[in-house]
């Protein structure tokens, strides 16, 4: 045979040989799939081991078959072959992350922080690695470094809603922490007080609120926010007086705060002091121009002291930003027809009335479900029985 001949047979054969070896070596992961898929991982791993010995060194194959040991609970079996994979590939595709997930596994949180961290320089939104880390700092009683990680899980996916529990869970746990450690360091403490009556706030127990920010004043008079808490409490409890007490109290601590300007200038646009309430509510306004209450607010007041053109600017703003807003439109109309602009009076009078009864027909069919409902309770509720049942209901107060 010719020598050209010859090489071409040659470097053929060595191609198809190559093929094979390649479909071969797919065809032992199709396997192994196959057998994982149906939770037989005894089963997977003998295949992997076969496809080991045929394709040494190959680190795919490593890889799989550490996974599959991890998934059987063989933690020292799959870090010995992650680490000869790492040993020829130190970057290689997710297997620091796994190797880290073993020694999570084992206890040995700050060396799987350590491979997660390798993971993550390679692949910084890696988002397994940074949850896992987040999870062995936890594990190290590291609450605020795992509440860091999984705050950036939050940012990259803010609908991600197992890391969002997960830091519910956190944030919970340093509070109670926090609390913990304050009360065994100052149990008598007024910082001890004011989180008692805070929480007592937060949970609408406002009388024992009311109680224990009191308490704070005669401990310590000038401890900051007690009174715009106490303002706040009064205004939604309808004490209109002490509220406005309160609250120009709490204005000459911080005389720009933006809820006690609004809830002042709010109380005293209710008693008609309208110059006295427009400074006021354009603080809050300013302070955060999403903020609609204050700005529909300080809209009405402008429109009361005459001056049509501020409340046409700061009105139309909050349509704007809340086209559905009915008072908004309602004002809006009103200001109009101070200006002499009928046709747009009528344009904002118009959307008024369209939301107006769009709104009455949602609470019409509400009502009907309702009552349907209700028919159908009526029809389906099981008849009373003629007999009295063998088990009485306890009446009040007896044993």
């Amino acid at each position: 045979m010719p020598f050209i001949l010859l090489c071409s047979f040659l470097l053929g054969a060595s191609a198809v040989f190559a093929g094979e070896k390649a479909r071969t070596l797919e065809t032992y992961f199709g396997q192994a799939r196959e057998l994982e898929a149906k939770a037989d991982f005894a089963g997977a791993e003998k295949v992997y081991l076969q496809a080991a010995e045929a394709f040494p060194n190959q680190p795919e194959v490593l890889k799989r078959l550490a996974i599959v040991f991890q998934t059987e609970l063989k933690l020292s079996e799959s870090i010995d072959f992650f680490e000869k994979v790492l040993k020829d590939n130190p970057r290689y595709p997710e297997v620091n992350f796994f190797l880290g997930l073993s020694y999570l596994g084992l206890n040995q949180f700050e060396r799987a922080i350590g491979y997660f961290d390798k993971e993550l320089e390679a692949s910084p939104r890696y988002r397994r690695a940074r949850y896992y880390k987040a999870v062995a700092l936890q594990s190290l009683d590291k609450k605020i470094d795992a509440a860091q990680q999984f705050d950036v899980l939050v940012k990259e996916d803010p609908s991600d809603t197992k890391v969002w529990y997960q830091l519910a869970l956190l944030y919970k746990r340093l509070s109670l922490d926090a609390v913990k450690r304050l009360g065994n360091l100052e149990p008598d403490s007024v910082l001890v007080l004011a989180m008692k009556a805070d929480t007592y706030a937060e949970d609408e127990r406002f009388e024992d609120a009311i109680g224990k920010y009191q308490e704070i004043l005669r401990k310590q008079p000038d401890f900051p926010g007690v009174h715009f808490a106490l303002g706040e409490i009064y205004w939604k409890t309808g004490r209109l007086e002490d509220s406005e007490r309160e609250l120009r109290l709490a204005l000459t601590e911080d005389p720009n705060h933006p809820m006690a300007n609004y809830y002042l200038g709010e109380l005293l646009l209710r008693s008609r002091k309208v110059k006295e309430a427009i400074p006021l509510l354009e603080v809050s306004a300013a302070a955060n121009p999403n903020f609609l209450v204050a700005q529909f607010q300080l809209g009405k007041a402008y429109m009361q002291d005459g001056r049509a053109q501020d409340a046409l600017r700061v009105l139309s703003g909050v349509a704007q930003l809340e086209p559905e807003s009915r008072m908004a439109h309602y004002q809006l109309a009103q200001v109009y027809a101070r200006l002499g602009d009928e046709a747009k009076r009528q344009y904002h009078l118009g959307i008024f009335e369209k939301l107006n009864r769009a709104e009455n027909d949602k609470r019409l069919k509400r009502s009907e479900r309702f009552n349907q409902l209700e028919e159908l309770e009526k029809k389906e509720a099981p008849s009373v029985p003629s007999e009295p049942a063998v088990i009485a209901t306890p009446q009040r107060g007896s044993p």
